[in-house]
């Protein structure tokens, strides 16, 4: 129980990311099989982590709480920014989810970074939706490009419903930084439940984190649903663009959007190490990958704490 919870501890400061004793049990990194109570009489009786305002640290560490407080805040007004942008691409035809990850879905956003999204396609449309909300939101001056960044929306994930199961992308087999990655993400815009089909598509983490449960992963408190407009029309355009034609179309977005992506986006979708993926049913551009570099310094911190 100790190694676990500095084990979980270390991860977290990384990110200077206190926890809360609720959040400390569900997110016990490869946890002993104990019940909630067990686990809070050991807390309660353990001497080798600090606690302030029922936030739990690493000893010294409760510089931590401050900023996590701060970006609590921070992170709000970008949830509401990132609401806003869902709605404006929440009618792109065969776009089924929309959630929001990475720092702003866990809440530690910094007042000049970007809103990341997570989108789920309909099978064979993946191209098709990502020139579509790529084109809405730089009409609409919400997408990042270039130097600008502050409160943009960053849109470099895309999977289809067939392909919700990402374990083959973990940069390692412990891929610690994707592991929690998958499970903080929060639902902005989800009408058929995909945050439930994606979680249980990715239960491989339970090797990782058995006390997680979907419930305490709240997410957005109110996801965005169509409208009765906005269902027919994606109705519409579903059955025009759902056969041969709609096929058609969808291998024109692709070669258009390959020809325009960055030649080092390119090289590096051919190395190994999952930061960009181009396949089927996966689009995952994520040139500057810090998965390798986020497990390295988690090592790191384990051997300063002697584990």
């Amino acid at each position: 129980m100790e190694q676990s919870i500095l084990r979980t501890l270390a991860y977290f400061d990384l990110a200077d990311y206190p926890l809360t004793k609720e959040e400390l049990f569900s997110y016990l990194w490869q946890s002993p099989a104990v019940s909630y109570g067990v686990f809070l009489d050991f807390l309660n009786d353990q001497n080798i982590i600090q606690e302030k305002f029922g936030y739990y640290f690493l000893p010294g560490r409760e510089v931590t709480v401050e900023k996590r407080r701060e970006r609590l805040l921070i992170s709000e007004l970008k949830m509401k920014l990132a609401c806003r942008a869902a709605k404006k691409i929440r009618a792109v035809p065969f776009v089924k989810a929309i959630f929001v990850c990475n720092s702003v879905g866990t809440e530690q956003a910094n007042a000049k970074g970007d809103i990341d999204f997570f989108i789920i396609t309909a099978p064979g449309r993946i191209w098709l939706v990502r020139f579509f909300t790529n084109l809405i939101l730089r009409l609409w001056g919400r997408r990042t490009y270039g130097q600008k960044t502050n409160n943009r929306i960053c849109l470099s994930f895309y999977v289809d419903s067939e392909n919700l199961d990402l374990s083959g992308l973990r940069a390692m087999e412990d891929d610690i930084h994707f592991i929690y990655w998958l499970q903080q993400m929060a639902p902005l815009y989800d009408p058929e439940n995909y945050y439930a089909k994606f979680l249980a598509a990715n239960n491989w983490t339970k090797k990782f984190l058995p006390n997680l449960k979907s419930e305490v992963l709240s997410g957005y408190a109110s996801p965005l649903n169509d409208s009765k407009i906005g269902r027919l029309w994606k109705g519409l355009w579903g059955k025009m663009w759902g056969g041969g034609y709609g096929q058609l179309l969808e291998n024109q977005a692709r070669q258009i959007q390959q020809i325009k992506l960055k030649i080092s986006l390119k090289a590096k979708a051919n190395q190994p190490g999952n930061g960009v993926v181009i396949k089927d049913g996966v689009l995952k551009f994520h040139e500057n990958d810090r998965r390798v570099g986020y497990y390295e310094a988690w090592m790191n911190k384990l051997k300063t704490l002697n584990i």
